[in-house]
């Protein structure tokens, strides 16, 4: 065994999660992985094969076995193009042959590798190992499997063996500690890590009290958006992606600047490292000359600003974040929301709603998570939530934030916006129109819940109010010649209904013409009569509480798309009417779509050695025809059977016009509901 560590171990927040399985058995992963490097170089799509122990065959195709088992631990990389290859210290390790080489590197970039071999005492079980790794060391895992993936590996090492239900560690694996440098678990629960420790020289200091005291005014005046900053195929990242983390891709960038360099030689480099187009880097100029790190210097040549090695340098994660939170729109702001894990859609919302920030979108909240991820202020807990680590909570209090919109005290989670059904939202927003639309001394908090209501069916929905002023601007954000905008005038009224008096037609059309719009509603408790047929002449919608609740109602339950609403809203005599007959469609559909997984998991429950499980379209047909007028077509049968049979949503199995229910209802259900969660709400 070699004396020293052949690489040096990763900070804990740089490790990766995840240490990938190679099939064929668990304890042979070392000797599995020799069979697979030695394939390398290879074409993505091609067929890598490997013998088992007992001579079985199996085969993967070289991207996804690279990309999902060996990228991560810095086993495989792209070699340009479709090519793969093995790493450097993969290649010296097939050379050497040294296992405590490799034991080694896996414990430099995966989390709770040499630690787990720490963790082993007389009498450890993988129950242990479980528990030592969620409880010492804050690891989110609630199954065995990562525990399993690594005491596989290192069982093929010959690190530590399985006695029965015992995980023992052997002679080697006690030598391999010696030389180890291990994670303390408080380091890596993030405890004890003092706001900016890398960067406490006295003109760090200086450059964070300018930073750090901001005024209100400021903080709502900063910068939207941090734009394109590409992230390329140059490293690896320690979610597995073959890109640069945000943090590595600014280092890089201001790297290849130098000491300065002329535009066409700039992008030349960038083009040459990141495989950006012209109009991409063009893009990417924009942003990082707003980022203030790097500055025109002359004609068409630019260079690092005096400001920007310091922020981007390795270790000063911490100084970049605050830096950048002096700039950008709802940064520092993501730590204080963060003490419960939230989705990127669900602060997106936060974002939107309770600080005004209405260009928010998956990509800038991503950016920003990835700075703040990256100085080891936020974690990821799975796929699509992120939390706020100790350090970040400590971090977080040496910041200005700025205020929610309505004041300090009014507190909005970001995992109550995500979590909450549709149908309660639908509801809040209901007891909202009803409340205020019949008291007209309350006209701006109904001017608000309408503007709640039209975001609600997926408009970005503004409202602007004043004199002069569109109550609510409603925008179908869409492709351009599908894109449509709305405007909306709400009109409370403390008798129930609206007077002739108080709807201003000729107000209404320049507002239309203002906001350029396509279509103008006015909603309000009930209308004077003569106002209906006047609203039909000015092209005007008049929409009673009761409708818009109703239709509120049914979006909970069945979205409409708004390619459909706009369709809708130019039928002004009809409106609501044909709206009921869209919304009816779609829970016609919804009910069809719940018959049949009904009927298949009848089927599938049934002890009929004959069908086994499968029932055929015909059958499917007979049983609905008595449930449904009017009676199902087979084409609608058969485009819901393909939805249901999809990979993405795998209800049912099938084959030659059978199906058979392959997941119980329940999973289906948790699965749409898990797919609906990852799309951000308008």
């Amino acid at each position: 065994m070699q004396s020293h560590q052949p690489v040096p171990a990763k900070p804990w927040r740089d490790r990766g999660n995840s240490l990938g399985y190679i099939q064929g058995g668990t304890e042979v992963q070392a000797d599995l992985l020799r069979q697979v490097l030695a394939q390398l170089p290879s074409d993505g799509d091609r067929l890598l094969d490997w013998l088992t122990p007992e001579g079985k065959r199996i085969s993967a195709r070289c991207e996804d076995l690279c990309r999902r088992v060996l990228s991560a631990p810095g086993l495989a990389e792209r070699s340009g193009g479709d090519q793969w290859q093995a790493s450097a210290y993969a290649q010296e390790w097939l050379e050497n042959k040294d296992n405590a080489f490799l034991t080694a590197h896996l414990h430099a970039r995966v989390k709770f590798f040499g630690e787990l071999l720490s963790a082993i005492e007389d009498e450890t079980k993988h129950a242990d190992l479980l528990q030592v790794a969620t409880e010492k060391y804050g690891l989110n895992w609630t199954t065995l499997s990562p525990v399993r993936d690594r005491t596989g590996w290192l069982r093929s090492l010959g690190m530590i063996e399985l006695w029965g239900q015992r995980v023992v560690r052997t002679a080697l694996g006690d030598s391999m500690l010696e030389v180890l440098p291990l994670c303390p678990p408080e380091t890596a629960r993030g405890e004890g890590e003092e706001i900016l420790e890398s960067a406490n020289d006295a003109g760090a200091i200086a450059f964070l009290g300018d930073s750090m005291q901001l005024e209100q005014v400021d903080l709502r005046n900063r910068r939207t958006l941090i734009g394109y900053i590409p992230r390329g195929n140059a490293s690896d990242n320690r979610d597995g992606d073959s890109t640069l983390t945000v943090a590595a891709a600014l280092r890089r960038l201001v790297a290849l600047l130098g000491d300065g360099a002329g535009l066409e030689e700039f992008g030349e480099l960038c083009g040459n490292e990141f495989g950006i187009s012209k109009t991409s880097f063009t893009t990417m100029m924009h942003a990082l000359r707003h980022t203030g790190l790097i500055e025109q210097t002359s004609f068409n040549r630019f260079a690092p600003s005096e400001e920007a090695h310091r922020l981007i340098d390795e270790g000063n994660g911490q100084l970049l974040v605050v830096y950048l939170h002096a700039r950008y729109l709802f940064f520092g702001e993501i730590l204080h929301h963060l003490e419960k894990p939230a989705t990127t859609s669900a602060l997106v919302t936060l974002a939107k709603e309770m600080y005004g920030y209405a260009q928010a979108s998956n990509g800038e909240v991503r950016l920003r998570l990835g700075f703040l991820q990256d100085a080891g202020l936020v974690e990821r807990v799975d796929w699509q939530r992120f939390r706020v680590t100790a350090a970040g909570r400590s971090f977080v209090k040496n910041l200005t934030l700025q205020l929610p919109a309505k004041g300090e005290t009014e507190e909005t989670g970001a995992a109550g916006l995500q979590d909450a059904p549709s149908s309660l939202l639908s509801e809040e927003v209901i007891a909202q129109l009803r409340q205020y639309g019949n008291v007209g001394t309350e006209s701006r908090e109904f001017e608000e819940a309408v503007a709640r209501a039209f975001a609600f069916l997926g408009f970005q929905a503004e409202h602007l109010g004043g004199s002069g002023r569109t109550d609510v601007l409603g925008i179908a954000q869409l492709a351009a010649k599908d894109r449509f905008r709305i405007i909306v005038d709400a009109k409370s009224s403390g008798n129930g209904q609206v007077a002739e008096s108080s709807i201003k037609f000729d107000a209404l059309r320049d507002h239309k013409r203002k906001h350029k719009a396509d279509h103008v509603v006015v909603v309000g408790p009930e209308f004077a009569p003569r106002l209906k047929n006047w609203a039909v002449e000015n092209e005007v919608i008049l929409l009673r509480i009761d409708e818009l609740a109703a239709l509120l109602d049914s979006h909970s339950r069945n979205p409409m798309p708004l390619t459909e609403l706009r369709d809708s809203f130019s039928r002004i005599d009809t409106f609501s009417d044909d709206l009921a007959e869209r919304y009816q469609a779609l829970e016609r559909r919804s009910l069809l779509m719940r018959r049949i997984i009904d009927l298949a998991f009848q089927e599938a429950v049934d002890e009929d050695p004959v069908d086994d499980g499968y029932i055929s379209v015909e059958n499917i047909l007979y049983a609905l025809r008595k449930e449904f007028t009017p009676r199902p077509s087979r084409q609608e049968v058969d485009e819901l059977m393909t939805f249901l049979s999809s990979p993405i949503v795998a209800g049912l199995e099938s084959i030659k016009g059978r199906h058979k229910l392959i997941d119980s209802p329940r999973n289906l259900a948790l699965r749409l509901a898990g797919l609906g969660g990852t799309f951000a709400r308008g």
